[in-house]
């Protein structure tokens, strides 16, 4: 085991239990992966350890058998990028360092044809005390988004000077704030928007507004690569967390991407085994031949957003994720274990 993964293990070493050295290339704790044991947690059976100069983690419980790489990217994606960063900075020249930032300099930037949204600021201008930022903050959204993501002060009069009369007088008497989420297209033309109200129990918690009607209702068109494994979630805050992910505005979630390609799609619903509603959406997936993911019964969180904010790593998420999507029959009858209706 090198220096850099000693360094790296060390950082992560307060989040597995009963972490123990036990020489100086065996390190023995309690899995992260299937959390060892939910009666018993001073079963240690997860172990990393050093074999044929590379070092490997391994669960006695439940087999899995990671690379340092995987399993440090699996538990905490921050501490991967970090180590990442100086494990290439080890492996290149001062000179190949300075020709990649040289480079990167000179790309050509593709900018948001801003449109309506040039009058608004972006979460990432307000300032920390602004409950908007405040709002973003808390669900511990990434931050690249805080630069996609803007504040309205006057929701309906905004709405208004895009599309005239969408909201009437008597609604511009009670005109409030929201969050605008904007949906853009691979042009970068805002097609659709969100409004989320700040309000703890609002009468409607988002407003969908569409501009352009030739345009799937979907966040995510203008960075996603439908030729790689694509996550659809049912909103916009979920997908943020997981790359090449998109998202609908709620709804019928399967009759939004029906013209969208489908095959390295996986459409991913909330973790709800007691809703009926969930039950027959998902049904509807996999009778459209979609791969769903039907999450594990173990699992008490309602989304992907809930699971961050509980301490779950991103990159833990969507290995939860690709280990429990299913498609067909099979999904069919993993379905109805799952279904508490």
């Amino acid at each position: 085991m090198d220096y850099l993964e000693n360094k790296y293990l060390s950082l992560l070493s307060n989040r597995l239990r009963n972490y123990k050295r036990k020489s100086g290339n065996i390190i023995n704790f309690s899995c992260p992966v299937c959390g060892d044991s939910d009666t018993d947690k001073k079963k240690a059976r997860g172990y990393i350890y050093t074999k044929s100069s590379k070092t490997l983690f391994h669960c006695h419980n439940c087999t899995v058998t990671f690379g340092f790489d995987k399993f440090l990217k699996t538990i905490d994606y921050q501490l991967f990028s970090e180590y990442l960063v100086e494990k290439l900075k080890d492996q290149k020249t001062p000179q190949q360092l300075d020709l990649e930032e040289f480079t990167a300099k000179m790309k050509k930037p593709v900018f948001l044809n801003a449109g309506p949204l040039k009058s608004l600021k972006k979460i990432s201008q307000l300032n920390a005390d602004h409950p908007a930022k405040i709002f973003i903050s808390e669900r511990l959204i990434p931050n690249p988004y805080h630069a996609k993501i803007f504040w309205c002060p006057k929701f309906y009069k905004w709405v208004n000077d895009i599309i005239p009369d969408k909201f009437s007088e008597e609604s511009l008497k009670y005109d409030h704030g929201r969050v605008i989420i904007p949906f853009i297209n691979k042009e970068k033309v805002m097609h659709s928007f969100q409004g989320r109200s700040l309000a703890g129990d609002p009468k409607i918690r988002y407003i969908t507004i569409v501009n352009d009607e030739t345009t799937p209702k979907v966040y995510g068109l203008d960075t996603v690569d439908f030729k790689k494994k694509t996550y659809v979630f049912e909103g916009p805050f979920d997908s943020m967390f997981l790359p090449n992910s998109i998202a609908t505005a709620g709804g019928d979630l399967v009759s939004t991407i029906v013209d969208l390609p489908k095959d390295n799609l996986v459409v991913v619903y909330d973790n709800e085994p007691r809703s009926r509603e969930t039950k027959n959406k998902l049904d509807k997936a996999i009778l459209n031949g979609y791969s769903v993911c039907i999450w594990p019964s173990n699992l008490d969180h309602k989304d992907v957003n809930d699971m961050v904010l509980a301490g779950m790593s991103e990159d833990f998420i969507r290995y939860i994720i690709d280990t429990h999507t299913y498609r067909d029959l099979k999904a069919k009858l993993v379905l109805n274990t799952w279904s508490k209706v």
